[in-house]
């Protein structure tokens, strides 16, 4: 497309930068004007210094980026490659693992540059600020295909170690020339040469990469867009709008019904972002988007300020940073494109909201010199103008915001995410259960979580999620580091909820949910009942068998008799993140069969705790870890016994002293010490609450449910369960491939393209990768022999070698070989690699495959390669029948930080190898038939 030639834009056209620009110089639009002062004003910094441009590719490890005495993150300043200061303890860090994650911001830092010179020039007319997004453009242009597409963490990148980075950095470039080109800036051989240097072959690189519906693909179908519409294809952006992982399905398979973000508040605002980008784009091309996608889009403008906790800080759900403050300029702009788009009076009193001046929120630095294109660093809360916003305001807010009131938040119920949210006392009192959606790969296993909050204090709080490449990181998503129930001492399945009932009254309310499966062959339900100063919290659960049932609550409370506590060893699953590896100082006190128990907060604050549970318990004190940054923390777990019970609780935190609570047969009742009582029940048409006040009755009878009979109550307790029915979601972890017909032993398989799981490098550039696996059985064990062709040196992995980059095994980055065997329910799994100068090989077991004994594993060098040969002892009870068996070769090439691929058995083609770590889909498991035969002693 010739310079100059407006009849390609991105985001606006040729007359709305006119309209745009005459705006700026009228009294109308003063507060963006203001803006835009601000935004030249931090530019000139940039300006004053020598344009700077990375040689080398960002880089993600394990230490980069962080401080290693607390794990913040180290500030990122622009101007400084070498020294990296923590905002928390004060100390400056050197290094190349933080220079490589430096040159991460930078370069996002970089192209933001580029359009905010670009766009000021377009507005203001300044030729300083041309000159320097044409030297950025220009100065990538030359190093682009220099950058090695190698070692990356999430997906094909030059510039950076994932993906979607590339794609929100080359959707900054592809926005600088746009402006630029439409002011005529530069020459017909300056647009060429930027798109045959960086946006075609980026855009070429980002596509090979789907990654479905996700977070990231979001920004690869934006940047796509935009780099299509640039290289004249405008038919690739109506195929990008329509494509099964492109903009339509995006919004209407990742946002929910309610417009929320299935990943959570903390992902819907990052993917949210993107699709704003994608959904102009596509306007501006002119392509088809039907009405209800751009309903649901419209939606999530206001979706993530719905659940938010009373002081203006989101919930800190699935894989959240903690206590993200709303007080931000992201949060105010993202109020701003909606406003413009929408004429929506809630929207504008969130806004009004977040603009008000509250004396306990201070005037700050609002973080754009640094800010990094669309990737956020977070911010301490801050008073907030127009003036720090950022560009996307100076082009698309409003002149003046609607003069409406600040919004104050109301009850909600979010039915599409699956949380309701009470509010009492105008909002300073929180309740919400956490029933629903996931959350896919970023979600939590934590259905039917609790939260409570009163004013700042966090009662009943959800922690998110640390460092990616942190070991806590398991910690975090672990069910034990919620308040949500866990089953035989293992994290839940990943399932989602349904919603059974739900009412709202203003002075009472309540909400019946359900979780089928949360563990194998278990039901579990919650009934959470939220008055004006107390919340009921019943559970029950049904099983099949007898279970170890777990109720963790994170609350700062403690026994109001200390007697009865001693050491013990808390007993749990071992999986990765089951959690229960991360608790220390574990304290138990029995509990006998329907004894209620008092706990209490103990530093003057206002809440009390009690609780009882229908059978025999133990009540246990741990200590593991807090919110990320903030040091250990002791927290509460009730543990049973039964096949079916309950657990029923209590929270007051007005005059809680004076409370008397009574758990009776089938009610609870409250009384005050004023002599009013409120009794509450379950019928099974909902839940009533008779209100007694001397001679005075009345009662609230609460609704909800989908129709009567839903809860259907047990025989002489009057307590229901839901039908079971089917789970919105299963997961299916220890689940194999059904349906597979076993194969007999012994059989031999060869592997090669279509069994390849590639990294940025496909199957043919890796050297045409192959191996051929052997399995056989006698004598009691399964013999598995795996011959790789490998033309390259071995890559060895030494025994107790660290892994630098994550928080992955070793031995995945080296040459060797994944086993896993499941034979008569016992699973066993191994990361087997070559020993150097040596005929044996090392087996380092998987978490959560323990069960079965390793037997022998050696190896050989080979005229094309190398042999590994592996042995497994099986349990008397599998021989004659069915075991699952999953085989896959790592191969990597010398230089490598991470593995190139993987060959896996029983095929792997379309897939990539990013994210696997040590861990096998049970669809990749398959089904052989063992011999029957004699144990060899």
């Amino acid at each position: 497309m010739a310079a100059g030639d407006d009849t390609v834009t991105l985001l606006l056209s040729a007359a709305e930068w006119a309209v745009r620009r005459a705006l700026l110089g009228t009294a109308h639009g003063a507060s963006l004007r203001a803006l835009g002062e601000s935004i030249a004003s931090d530019l000139d910094a940039v300006l004053a210094r020598p344009l700077y441009i990375p040689r080398a590719k960002a880089q993600l490890t394990r230490a980069g980026g962080r401080c290693p005495a607390d794990g913040s993150l180290l500030e990122f300043d622009p101007f400084d490659e070498h020294h990296h200061r923590c905002g928390t303890c004060g100390e400056v860090f050197t290094g190349a693992a933080h220079a490589g994650f430096w040159r991460y911001w930078y370069h996002l830092w970089l192209a933001e540059r580029a359009v905010h010179a670009a766009i000021l020039f377009r507005l203001r007319g300044d030729p300083r600020h041309a000159d320097f997004a044409t030297a950025v453009l220009n100065g990538y242009a030359v190093r682009y295909a220099a950058y090695p597409n190698a070692d990356n963490a999430l997906g094909p990148s030059r510039v950076f170690f994932s993906t979607y980075l590339e794609s929100i950095w080359l959707l900054q470039l592809c926005i600088a020339l746009d402006a630029l080109e439409g002011e005529g800036a530069g020459d017909r051989e300056f647009g060429d040469r930027i798109r045959q240097a960086i946006i075609e072959p980026s855009r070429a690189l980002i596509a090979v990469h789907d990654e479905g519906c996700s977070n990231r693909q979001v920004w690869n179908v934006a940047a796509l867009m935009a780099a299509s519409r640039l290289l004249g294809d405008d038919d690739e952006v109506q195929r990008l709008a329509d494509a099964p992982s492109g903009l339509a399905a995006l919004v209407a398979n990742g946002c929910l019904a309610d417009g929320s973000w299935y990943e959570g508040e903390n992902y819907h605002m990052f993917a949210h972002r993107g699709l704003w980008y994608g959904v102009t784009i596509a306007e501006r091309a002119g392509a088809a988007i039907a009405a209800g996608v751009r309903m649901r889009f419209d939606a999530g403008f206001l979706a993530p300020f719905l659940t938010m906790l009373p002081d203006a800080t989101l919930p800190s759900r699935r894989d959240s940073q903690y206590a993200i403050s709303l007080r931000q300029p992201r949060f105010a702009e993202h109020c701003e494109l909606g406003i413009a788009r929408l004429d929506d009076a809630h929207l504008a009193g969130i806004a009004a909201m977040l603009y008000e001046a509250k004396p306990d929120v201070p005037p700050g630095d609002n973080g754009r010199q640094r800010s990094s294109a669309d990737v956020e660093r977070n911010l301490p809360a801050m008073r907030l103008g127009r003036a720090d916003l950022g560009w996307r305001s100076l082009l698309f807010a409003r002149p003046e915001l609607p003069p409406v009131p600040p919004s104050t938040p109301r009850s909600v119920h979010l039915a599409g995410q699956g949380i309701a949210v009470f509010r009492r006392d105008e909002g300073r009192v929180y309740a919400a259960l956490d029933y629903g959606e996931s959350g896919g790969g970023h979600g939590h296993p934590d259905r039917l979580n609790l939260l409570l909050v009163d004013g700042p204090v966090r009662w009943l709080d959800d922690m998110g999620t640390g460092s990616y490449v942190d070991r806590s990181l398991h910690w975090y998503r672990s069910t034990l580091a919620h308040n949500a129930p866990l089953v035989d001492g293992v994290s839940q399945r990943r399932v989602s909820g349904a919603l059974l009932a739900y009412d709202e009254r203003g002075a009472a309310g309540w909400i019946h949910a359900r979780v089928a499966s949360i563990a194998p062959g278990v039901v579990v339900e919650r009934i959470v009942v939220v008055m004006p100063d107390y919340v009921i919290d019943e559970v029950q659960w049904r099983a099949d068998r007898e279970v170890v049932f777990d109720l963790p609550n994170h609350a700062q409370v403690g026994m109001i008799d200390e007697d009865g506590w001693s050491a013990a060893a808390l007993a749990g699953g071992d999986g990765l993140e089951d959690g229960f590896d991360f608790v220390t100082e574990a304290q138990r006190r029995a509990v006998a069969a329907g004894v209620p128990l008092r706990l209490g907060a103990r530093d003057g604050r206002r809440m009390r705790l009690d609780v009882t549970c229908d059978g025999a318990s133990e009540l246990w004190r741990l200590t593991a870890p807090g919110a990320p940054g903030r040091g250990l923390h002791r927290f509460h777990l009730l543990r049973t016994r039964a096949q079916v019970g309950r657990i029923r609780s209590v929270w007051s935190w007005s005059e809680a002293d004076r409370f008397d609570v009574a758990f009776e047969e089938g009610r609870v009742s409250v009384r005050r010490g004023d002599g009013t009582a409120e009794v509450h029940a379950l019928h099974a048409d909902g839940w009533t609450v008779d209100l007694q006040a001397g001679p005075a009755r009345s009662s609230i009878a609460l609704r909800g449910y989908a129709s009567r009979g839903t809860v259907v109550p047990t025989s002489g307790d009057g307590r229901g369960f839901a039908d079971q029915g089917s789970p919105r979601g299963v997961d299916s972890r220890d689940e194999p491939r059904a349906g597979a017909k076993p194969r007999a032993l012994p059989f031999t398989a060869r592997l090669g393209e279509a069994d390849y799981r590639r990294s940025e490098t496909s199957w043919m550039d890796a050297g045409c990768p192959e191996a051929t696996v052997t399995m056989s059985a006698a004598g009691g064990q399964l013999d598995v022999e795996v011959r790789v062709l490998k033309r390259e040196p071995l890559v060895f992995v030494g025994d107790g070698q660290e892994n630098l980059l994550d928080n992955e095994p070793a031995e995945i980055n080296g040459d060797g070989i994944q086993l896993y065997v499941v034979a008569a329910d016992m699973p066993g799994g191994w990361t087997i690699v070559p020993v150097k100068e040596s005929d044996r090989a090392r087996g380092r077991r998987v978490r959560g495959w323990e069960a079965l004994p390793l037997r022998d594993a050696s190896w050989c060098a080979s005229d094309d390669g190398y042999v590994i040969r592996v042995s497994v002892e099986l349990p008397p009870p599998a021989l004659g029948g069915i075991a699952h068996v999953g085989v896959l070769v790592n191969e990597t090439a010398p230089g490598r930080a991470r593995r190139r691929g993987q060959l896996v058995l029983g095929g792997a083609e379309g897939e990539w190898v990013y994210l696997r770590g040590d861990r096998i889909d049970p669809a990749h498991l398959l089904a052989v038939r063992l011999p029957a035969g004699h144990l060899i002693f």
